[in-house]
């Protein structure tokens, strides 16, 4: 298997990150100490960082502030999306319905309707997305 590493940017100049291999260590605490170290993070509350990524999954480490959101994007096309809360608490709505979530809860959604996911608490979460 060919190891895949992401690409440098002005916000993360390092680059040489290992995003897909046979193997792929992922070291939460350090990669959440990089994002609320960085300047998105203290500006838009929120910021996030990909941790793995093939063909059909993404795996990102999440952190938003207390009142910061994230949504589904436009035409986003998945069959899984799963979100586990490692920190604070979230509401994460569809079609009006919401589920409040505490920490070291998931949920697993399969729909490919619009959703929110708002931050009721500064919150740490590992988002994992399947085509």
């Amino acid at each position: 298997m060919e190891e895949k590493f992401n690409q440098a940017t002005p916000q993360r100049p390092a680059g040489n990150r290992l995003l897909d291999a046979e193997i792929v260590p992922v070291d939460l605490e350090k990669y959440l100490k990089e994002i609320t170290a960085e300047k998105a993070y203290g500006q838009n509350g929120k910021n996030a960082i990909t941790v793995f990524k093939s063909e059909n999954v993404t795996i990102t480490l999440l952190a938003l502030k207390n009142g910061a959101f994230f949504q589904s994007l436009i035409n986003e096309a998945h069959s899984l999306l799963s979100i586990h809360l490692i920190k604070g608490k979230l509401d994460f709505t569809v079609e009006g319905d919401s589920l409040h979530l505490s920490e070291n809860q998931m949920v697993n959604y399969h729909l490919n309707l619009p959703f929110t996911a708002t931050a009721l608490a500064d919150v740490v979460c590992v988002l994992t997305i399947v085509k």
